[in-house]
């Protein structure tokens, strides 16, 4: 069992005897400090996608209008690297232009949330998608004057919108792409991530696009946030052939 399966588990055992011990049940909480320390770096939690695994997602991803969502998510993601819960969550109006650049819009507003502040950004929408026909598809949403991109997902108070298509995307992931546990969908941040550090980009920028806080006192504090311009010149740079 993994680690973070394992705190899981001790979490909801703790908080069970937790209750105990209030109710007098218990003398004491004898879960209490079983938490497991992961000492693993954050690189060997999760793997990249490597280039084959790219080409099976690209051939083996289902067309379907009545389920765009399985078209369109993992290019996205693999396009942007926007988080699961940040993709299944947008709203037709999160498609926006800047300065003559078509963007997503990550933020909470109306049932959306993001992990932390710096969460909320806005990333150019990847040349390659447009060619695709996204803006084609959102379009036609906007004359249906449907609120969300993807209909077909239901929210659920604990993980919003992402559930079902996580799901989906790990049968799907293990059928046609990888065994290797550690290549899941959370693995597009991870190869978008390294993508644009090996083809040299600023890790600030890359920071803003993964919607990460900068470390530099610099460019974190006093630097305004990147222009939707600058951005999309580091989102070129995804090129999976």
């Amino acid at each position: 069992m993994s680690i973070k399966s394992a705190n899981k588990y001790i979490l909801r055992l703790n908080a069970l005897l937790s209750y105990a011990f209030k109710e007098g049940i218990l003398n004491s909480n004898p879960a209490t400090g079983l938490m497991l320390e992961d000492k693993r770096r954050d690189d060997e939690l999760r793997k990249t996608y490597s280039e084959e695994d790219i080409q099976r997602i690209l051939v083996n991803l289902p067309c379907s209008k009545d389920r765009p969502e399985r078209y369109w998510i993992p290019r996205i993601a693999m396009y942007s690297g926007l988080r699961l819960d940040e993709i299944c969550q947008l709203y037709v109006d999160d498609v926006i232009k800047i300065d003559g650049i078509w963007c997503f819009d990550v933020n909470d507003r109306n049932d959306k949330k993001v992990k932390v502040e710096s969460s909320k950004r806005t990333v150019p929408i990847h040349p390659k998608l447009i060619s695709l026909g996204f803006l084609t598809y959102h379009d036609e949403l906007l004359q249906k004057h449907e609120p969300r991109l993807w209909n077909a997902l239901s929210w659920r108070k604990d993980d919003g919108y992402s559930n079902g298509f996580g799901k989906w995307y790990r049968i799907f992931n293990r059928q046609f792409v990888t065994d290797d546990l550690k290549k899941v969908f959370h693995s597009f941040r991870h190869t978008v991530a390294d993508t644009l550090k090996q083809a040299g980009v600023q890790e600030s920028v890359i920071s803003e696009i993964l919607g990460h806080t900068h470390k530099s006192i610099t460019t974190g504090r006093y630097g305004k946030r990147y222009q939707p311009s600058v951005l999309l010149e580091a989102i070129v740079k995804l090129d999976y052939g």
